[in-house]
C-alpha cells in the first residue's frame, strides 16, 4: 500500500499538469507538485501546511477561494477553462496575468465525508494568447473583405500574373462578373493602355505605387476611362506576395465636368451678351424714334453687334428714324466708317432713316483725309439737333406713327 501510495505521488510530481491537494474548509496545502510552484513563482519554497490564503493572498477578489469553498460544501465539481488569473509570481507587488483551466474535484474519505480537493490545472496562457489573436486577425480579415466587397472602387489582387480576386465593384466595371478571375490586368484594357501597363511594369519600383489612367473594356464592347492604382503586397519574409489594384470608374466624374464646363460656358455667354447690350443700348425716345449711343472702340466683331442690335430695335419699335451718337467712340477709321455706312444701308431697307451725329472736327478731318463716302447717311452736329430733325420731320403716310415726344 506504501509502495502503490509513493508510486502515485511520483507519478503526480512528474506530471505536466499542476496539481495541488487541498485539505480541510481552510484548504490547506498537503501536496504541490513543481509544475505548480512554477506556476505560482519562485517566493515560494515550502508551503506545505499552509492554507492557499496564506500562500497566494493576491487571489483575493478573483473568485477562487469562494469556488473552493462552494466545492468543499457541495462536492460538485467545477471545470473552468481560460479563467484568468493575476498572480504576483515574486512577491514584488507587480501581478502578471495568465489564464488556465481548472478543475476542482472534491477528495472524499472512505466514509464518502469530503476531507478536501483535489486541484487539476493547466497553464493555458499561451494558447489563449494565439488564440486571441488568432481572432482578433479574423475580425481584421473579416473587416478588410467586408470593405472590399462594399467599396464603391473596384478592388483585385493579382497573384503570379493573374487575377486572383476580384470585388463586386470591379467585376461590375468591366461588366464580366466572375470570368474576370484568372485573366491578366492586361486584358481588361484597350491596346493603348496595354503599352501604359507594359511601361509602367518595366520602369516603376517594387517599393513605390503607380497611379494612371487606363482606359477599360467592357464584355459588350464599350470603354470606360479609368483612374488605377496598383501597389505591392508583401508577405511575412518581405517577399512580393501579390499586387493589389484599386480602380475608379471616371465616367460620372467626366461627364459632371463636361456639364459644369458647358453651364460655364453658357454663363459666359450670357454674361457677354448682357456686357454688350450694356455697351451698346438701343434708346426709345419717342414714337418711331430711337438713339444708340456708341462708346469705346469699334472692331469687326462690334460693328457686327452694332447692326444685329439696331437692326432688331428698329423692327421691334418701327422705327422711322434711328440716331447713332459716335460723340464716346474713341477711334475712327475707314473700317469704322464703312460699317457705320452699312448698318444705315442695313436700316435704310427697313424703311429707317439713320442720322450720324456726334463727329467731332478732329474725326471728320480724318474722314476727309481718308476719303470715306458717307453715302446718303444724314449727320448732325449734336445729339439735340439731330433729334430735333427728327422730330420736325413729317411722317411718309397718314398710318405711320407720329414723332411726338414721350
Amino acid at each position: 500500500m506504501t509502495r502503490e501510495r509513493n508510486d502515485l505521488r511520483g507519478a503526480m510530481l512528474q506530471m505536466p499538469a499542476l496539481i495541488v491537494l487541498l485539505q480541510g474548509k481552510d484548504h490547506v496545502i498537503t501536496f504541490a507538485n513543481q509544475p505548480w510552484l512554477n506556476a505560482v513563482g519562485p517566493r515560494h519554497k515550502d508551503v506545505i501546511g499552509k492554507t492557499i490564503r496564506e500562500v497566494l493572498p493576491e487571489l483575493a477578489g478573483q473568485g477562487i477561494y469562494e469556488l473552493l469553498d462552494g466545492v468543499f460544501t457541495t462536492g460538485a465539481t467545477f471545470l473552468g477553462e481560460g479563467i484568468p488569473l493575476d498572480l504576483d509570481r515574486f512577491g514584488t507587488g507587480q501581478v502578471e496575468r495568465g489564464y488556465y483551466t481548472f478543475h476542482y474535484i472534491a477528495h472524499r474519505g472512505l466514509d464518502g465525508e469530503i476531507i478536501g480537493i483535489v486541484v487539476h490545472a493547466a497553464d493555458v496562457t499561451s494558447e489563449y494568447l494565439a488564440r486571441q489573436q488568432v481572432q482578433r486577425l479574423n475580425a481584421k480579415l473579416s473587416t478588410f473583405f467586408a470593405l472590399a466587397e462594399n467599396a464603391p472602387d473596384g478592388i483585385i489582387v493579382t497573384t503570379d500574373g493573374k487575377i486572383s480576386y476580384a470585388n463586386p465593384a470591379f467585376r461590375s466595371m468591366v461588366a464580366q462578373g466572375e470570368a474576370c478571375i484568372g485573366k491578366s490586368h492586361a486584358e481588361l484594357v484597350d491596346d493603348v493602355s496595354r503599352e501604359v501597363l507594359r511601361e509602367a511594369e518595366a520602369t516603376s519600383s517594387p517599393e513605390e505605387a503607380w497611379q494612371g489612367m487606363l482606359n477599360y473594356c467592357r464584355s459588350d464592347g464599350s470603354t470606360f476611362l479609368g483612374q488605377a492604382s496598383h501597389f505591392t503586397i508583401r508577405d511575412e519574409a518581405g517577399g512580393i506576395r501579390a499586387v493589389g489594384s484599386i480602380l475608379r470608374d471616371l465616367t460620372d466624374q467626366r461627364r459632371n465636368e463636361e456639364e459644369r464646363d458647358a453651364l460655364r460656358e453658357q454663363a459666359l455667354a450670357a454674361h457677354q451678351r448682357a456686357i454688350r447690350e450694356l455697351s451698346t443700348p438701343l434708346i426709345p425716345l419717342a414714337d418711331g424714334l430711337v438713339v444708340m449711343p456708341l462708346l469705346g472702340t469699334i472692331d469687326s466683331s462690334r460693328a457686327k453687334q452694332i447692326m444685329e442690335t439696331l437692326l432688331d430695335g428698329v423692327a421691334a419699335q418701327r422705327a422711322r428714324i434711328a440716331i447713332l451718337d459716335v460723340t464716346g467712340i474713341k477711334h475712327v477709321d475707314t473700317a469704322v466708317a464703312n460699317a457705320l455706312v452699312k448698318t444705315a444701308q442695313a436700316a435704310n431697307l427697313l424703311g429707317t432713316e439713320v442720322v450720324l451725329t456726334g463727329i467731332a472736327p478732329d474725326v471728320a478731318r480724318i474722314l476727309v483725309e481718308l476719303g470715306v463716302d458717307l453715302g446718303t447717311l444724314k449727320t448732325r452736329g449734336t445729339l439735340q439737333s439731330a433729334v430735333a430733325y427728327a422730330m420736325g420731320k413729317p411722317t411718309h403716310s397718314a398710318s405711320a406713327p407720329s414723332l411726338k415726344a414721350r
